[in-house]
């Protein structure tokens, strides 16, 4: 069934964004205490912590910014929050994707202040999910509070959809995506993340790698035993290992039989747009302790691998004894976790039947595969419109012409909405080259969140012209 049109009437007003510039920094103590609000509420998705609380603080804080809203759920999963306004002004429609679940902050140890305190020094807050992805989502929400404050309207209509379990893969999302199609509709829609480099340059990210998360688990005698005993009894760590040694060969070749089959290689407009982006190779290997990337590569050649290269990662690998000195014991089972990322036009589905069936042809039926969340990749045309758009409304904040990633080595539910729901996507947020996303001590700069709240307004107005 199609959705249904906005028939409103379209009511022409002037909209000037000098005076929700004004607002903004007017309000922006304000703003700041509503998101460290946001920060000191803990979310974390992989342990179930503070989900429903939180929940119910967007809705609060989307209400309190003159949005209506809806808790839309599944059979299971964390609740998602929806919010939208409806313009006078105009049919077109923007579309922001954000979460408020966070990472879990440990090791505690490494912070230098609670991560849940939202503490505000040196110029920035500290805690948690501050940049991922609650600042971006307070800095889109207070630019859209702006124009109704100053104006009672909007230059267009404006949906939020935040979920809650973006950080474990958004496993339960799909299902309420295409249940609620007709109210997700828009024209266009800004992704959860971005910000600007150490050089003050927007960064714009039009897609994302897919991706697919498993576990291998091996399993032996019924309890550990003597070390003594490997002569008889079989070993699950080994038999993890020489299975790990049939997925990847040293040369960092993907062995699974026909895994780079769909591979789509990059378009000339994007290895052109590669050569404008700004890749400090050498400063990363010197801030990660290490003299080369893999198979040498540097440059042009490294951020193409980046992009556009699939992967097979062990994310952890656990057997036996791990504590301190030495212990003569056989581990009665052994497991891994793996991810692979994916990259156009390659599918979850198919790699884990494909690894699978490879496990097995290489002797390795006996082993449990476990898939855990998954993610198709999802990417926007550089030449379309509304990353023109995009890229000019945040030059004329930033002062700076925008760096524009063809893809992000990252990955995310992205395309639910581009593959699915089909409108063009650009991920642009407020975080900065030392925000410490994922890590201890992840921060957001105050100067530039409002700035960031400035760019949200700006894009809102030239969208609707």
């Amino acid at each position: 069934m199609a959705c249904p049109k906005n028939r409103l009437m379209v009511v022409v007003m002037s909209f000037d964004l000098g005076k929700v510039y004004s607002y903004i920094d007017e309000q922006a103590e304000a703003f700041v205490k509503d998101l460290v609000k946001l920060v000191k509420q803990p979310s974390v998705s992989a342990k179930g912590e503070g989900i429903v609380e939180c929940a119910k603080l967007v809705e609060e804080m989307m209400r309190d910014a003159g949005l209506s809203t809806k808790i839309l759920t599944g059979q299971k999963g964390n609740p998602v929050v929806y919010g939208e306004v409806k313009s006078k002004s105009s049919r077109k429609t923007l579309l922001f994707y954000d979460h408020y679940d966070v990472q879990p902050p440990e090791p505690l140890e490494k912070w230098k202040y609670d991560p849940f305190s939202g503490k505000i020094a040196e110029g920035k807050i500290y805690g948690r999910g501050v940049t991922d992805n609650k600042g971006n989502f307070v800095s889109r929400l207070k630019a859209v509070h702006g124009f109704l404050e100053v104006f009672g309207d909007l230059p267009v209509n404006v949906k939020f959809f935040v979920e809650g379990e973006e950080e474990i893969g958004s496993p339960n999302l799909e299902p309420i995506v295409k249940a609620h199609k007709c109210l997700l509709s828009a024209d266009a829609a800004i992704w959860e993340f971005g910000g600007t480099d150490r050089h003050g340059r927007p960064e714009l990210y039009l897609g994302l790698k897919g991706v697919l998360s498993v576990e291998l688990r091996a399993k032996g005698a019924l309890k550990d035993v003597h070390s003594a005993n490997a002569p008889l009894i079989p070993n699950p760590a080994w038999r993890l290992v020489w299975a790990l040694n049939a997925l990847k060969s040293k040369d960092e070749k993907i062995l699974i039989k026909d895994f780079y089959e769909n591979v789509r290689s990059s378009l000339p407009e994007e290895t052109e747009c590669l050569k404008n982006i700004p890749f400090e190779d050498e400063e990363m290997r010197k801030e990660l302790g290490i003299k080369y990337f893999l198979k040498g590569v540097s440059g042009l050649e490294a951020l193409k691998a980046l992009l556009f290269q699939p992967t097979c990662t062990i994310n952890g690998l656990i057997s036996g004894y791990t504590g301190k000195g030495s212990k003569t014991v056989l581990p009665h089972e052994a497991m891994v976790k793996l991810d692979f990322r994916l990259v156009p036009d390659q599918k979850p589905e198919e790699i884990f039947e494909k690894l699978v069936c490879h496990l097995k042809t290489c002797g390795f039926e006996d082993l449990e595969i476990i898939k855990y969340g998954s993610t198709e990749p999802a990417k926007t045309p550089i030449n379309d419109p509304f990353v023109v758009l995009v890229a000019e409304a945040a030059e004329k904040v930033y002062g700076k012409k925008a760096v524009i990633y063809p893809l992000s080595a990252g990955s995310g539910p992205m395309h639910l909405f581009r593959n699915f729901l089909g409108y063009p996507i650009v991920s642009a947020g407020c975080g900065g080259p030392e925000s410490n996303t994922h890590a201890p001590n992840e921060n957001l700069e105050i100067e530039g969140f409002i700035k960031g709240t400035k760019f949200i307004a700006t894009l809102i107005s030239d969208f609707a012209e």
